[in-house]
């Protein structure tokens, strides 16, 4: 973790990344966590009640309020500004402290699929982690039959790294999972070229 305070909020051109608030839940519930499209191939079931989102942000700000005594998970809420309205979630868990390496996942509402906001979330979420958390390694992977999470992540600049064949269980399912991962050091190459 870096010596400086954490900001609480990240900003794009189009998004607000920020923490949940239990006033969320209901947009929540409508946009995308009652949505089985949208967890398809997520290893969740889809929330069948409002108050059971509620529940998941409870514990979601947790998480959140913990971040610079050094919690290893962090939740943000996508905003929408045109809308002003939470359309997704993107989190970090940083799951090897020795190596300061951390999973990265999203979700977005089916609804706004397709226009490039999940890139533009992972992407100020990637400088984040580096910048501010002091990262070292972040990976993601998705299901093989949704390669378009794959291609969220390569233009996000993650690097393919391989198919684990049959390694997960989707919905009673065996699955392939492919993972990505970016290190800082080439973000930050990246980054000094104006990328």
């Amino acid at each position: 973790m870096s010596n400086m305070p954490i900001t609480k909020t990240l900003e794009t051109e189009r998004l607000i990344l920020r923490p949940f608030g239990m006033d969320d839940a209901e947009a929540m519930f409508q946009n995308w966590i009652s949505n089985p499209e949208v967890l398809r191939y997520m290893a969740f079931e889809a929330c069948g009640t409002l108050e059971a989102a509620r529940s998941h942000i409870k514990q979601w700000i947790g998480y959140f309020n913990d971040l610079e005594e050094g919690s290893s998970w962090c939740i943000f809420a996508i905003e929408l500004k045109s809308c002003k309205s939470i359309i997704g979630t993107i989190d970090f868990h940083e799951d090897n402290n020795k190596v300061r390496a951390a999973e990265i996942g999203y979700m977005l509402g089916s609804k706004w699929w397709g226009n490039g906001y999940a890139t533009e979330a992972l992407r100020v979420l990637i400088e984040f982690c580096f910048k501010e958390v002091g990262l070292k390694r972040l990976w993601a992977n998705h299901d093989s039959r949704n390669p378009a999470s794959g291609r969220v992540l390569s233009k996000a600049g993650m690097k393919y790294e391989g198919t684990f064949v049959k390694s997960m269980i989707r919905k009673g399912e065996l699955a392939d999972s492919v993972y990505y991962a970016i290190l800082a050091e080439d973000f930050f190459k990246l980054s000094g070229k104006g990328i």
